[in-house]
């Protein structure tokens, strides 16, 4: 047990480091390469974040374990909302920038509803997997086109480089290779992991991919967006976390499932966690209609939202008896509340929004 442990935190600690090699490697061999820098980020700055997403994906679809893979982005999803939205928000209030509004919360929440829209079937097949590439080659494509014929439409966020020297370049391909080595292998180790500790506690494979998985290969969603908000720039949680959720649905859950056999989905993932994705992401509606910033005390029912989810799963998955009740509770009575107090919380932003703009100029 202890060295399962072991080998799925070791796995995914390597996930993070080479992932972040990938990153680095991939952008300076763009910009070497003549690329500009917008295309770059949104293209392998993007894809690059979700290796770690990608690599455990893979390799579990490879080994026959698609609850995990599945669990893997499905969950992934849940916590880049809930969770690190929610984490950032309680730092302090997060600002929603007019491109956030206007092109990343849509756009996730279609990608949501389309993946269990392909799902509702109990198959994601090649022809899904298809659909979803073909979607995300639409974004991106949309994006460069849009930006350079607007260029002050939609922030980039990038600025313009010198390319790189061929030393810089040498090094950021060692970068590449290592990363993408390393990626791999660690891949085989956490799903290696995860499969032990499912055998050894009786848990589904769909409940590890749901829940150590989705936190693990988020985990650097939830470190740069919490450095970034104690640095002050905590809009960056915002394009961190929603880019993340687009790109696993239309890159990782597409090519995998694009070039793999068709995946099966569980009764359990089409009755409760794909709605809770939905969910999750419907909740960014009201922020993204108004542009109000996430509030702390919204942030801390984004992570109460989180928490009794996580608490469900796991005592579903260990078939506790308090599971039903338990989850009658947050269904009927805690997300409820939550969503009155979000309501009540969203009308007070509104009411002093409405008196700043109102009150005289001094």
């Amino acid at each position: 047990m202890i060295l399962a442990f072991l080998t799925l935190v070791g796995g995914l600690v390597g996930l993070v480091v080479s992932g972040s090699g990938i990153v680095n490697g991939a952008s300076t061999i763009g910009l070497r390469l003549g690329l500009p820098p917008l295309v770059v980020g949104l293209t392998i700055v993007a894809a690059g974040t979700s290796a770690p997403e990608l690599a455990v994906t893979w390799s579990a679809a490879s080994k026959g374990d698609v609850g995990l893979a599945l669990g893997n982005v499905v969950g992934s999803n849940i916590a880049n909302i809930l969770l690190v939205l929610g984490l950032v928000a309680v730092i302090g209030v997060i600002p929603i920038s007019r491109r956030a509004r206007r092109v990343e919360f849509p756009v996730m929440i279609l990608a949501s509803v389309v993946t269990a829209g392909l799902a509702l079937d109990g198959t994601i097949s090649r022809v899904d997997g298809v659909i979803l590439l073909i979607g995300l080659v639409s974004y991106i494509s949309w994006m460069i086109i849009e930006a350079r014929r607007r260029p002050n439409g939609i922030d980039s966020g990038m600025v313009e480089v010198e390319p790189p020297t061929g030393k810089r370049t040498v090094i950021a391909l060692g970068l590449f290779v290592i990363g993408a080595v390393g990626v791999a292998v660690s891949a085989q180790f956490v799903v290696s992991g995860a499969e032990e500790i499912a055998l050894e506690f009786g848990v589904p494979d769909l409940v590890v991919g749901l829940t150590v998985l989705a936190i693990g290969t988020s985990a650097p969603e939830v470190v740069t967006s919490v450095i970034a908000a104690m640095q002050g720039e905590r809009e960056v949680a915002v394009g961190n976390a929603i880019g993340s959720n687009v790109f696993n649905l239309l890159f990782v859950l597409g090519l995998v499932s694009a070039t793999q056999s068709d995946l099966p989905v569980a009764d359990e993932l089409i009755r409760l966690d794909l709605p809770v994705m939905i969910a999750a992401a419907a909740l960014c509606i009201p922020f993204a209609i108004t542009g109000n910033g996430i509030t702390r005390w919204e942030g801390i029912a984004f992570l109460s939202l989180y928490t009794a989810y996580l608490s469900y799963l796991v005592l579903d998955g260990l078939e506790n008896s308090a599971a039903t009740p338990f989850g009658a509770i947050v269904l009927f009575v805690v997300a409820p509340a939550i969503a009155v107090f979000c309501a009540w919380e969203f009308r007070a932003d509104r009411r002093r929004l409405h008196r700043r703009l109102s009150a005289p100029a001094e």
